[in-house]
């Protein structure tokens, strides 16, 4: 039987828009909410395997420079695919995608945005 010799995280499509600049010269600490969309086995060639967890950014990111403020960053995507990622995340079923946005659909049609 072959046994875990690491785990590793890689990070992919890693990209969101900061609300300002970052020095070049030093080191980050990056906070940022990200989905695990694939898991991998690499084999060592020895009885061993790493296990490699792709994740990418799909919410807020904090970064921080060494006495620097922190910078925020936020993701790329659109606010209808956050949207769907969230309520995709509670409940992966289609059917519930869909039956959340038709009453999302009724209700604005109903009340307008009044309600937010």
């Amino acid at each position: 039987m072959e046994e875990i010799n690491q785990y590793k995280l890689k990070l992919t499509a890693f990209s969101c828009e900061l609300d300002g600049e970052l020095d070049r010269n030093k080191r980050c600490f990056i906070l940022t909410e990200a989905e695990i969309y694939e898991v991998a086995s690499q084999d060592n060639q020895d009885g061993t395997y790493n296990q490699i967890f792709k994740a990418k950014i799909v919410g807020a990111t904090k970064i921080e420079q060494r006495g620097q403020k922190i910078i925020l960053g936020k993701s790329k995507r659109s606010p209808s695919q956050r949207l769907r990622m969230a309520i995709m995340t509670e409940n992966p079923d289609e059917e519930v995608y869909e039956r959340f946005i038709n009453k999302l659909i009724i209700k604005i049609q109903e009340e307008g945005l009044s309600w937010l």
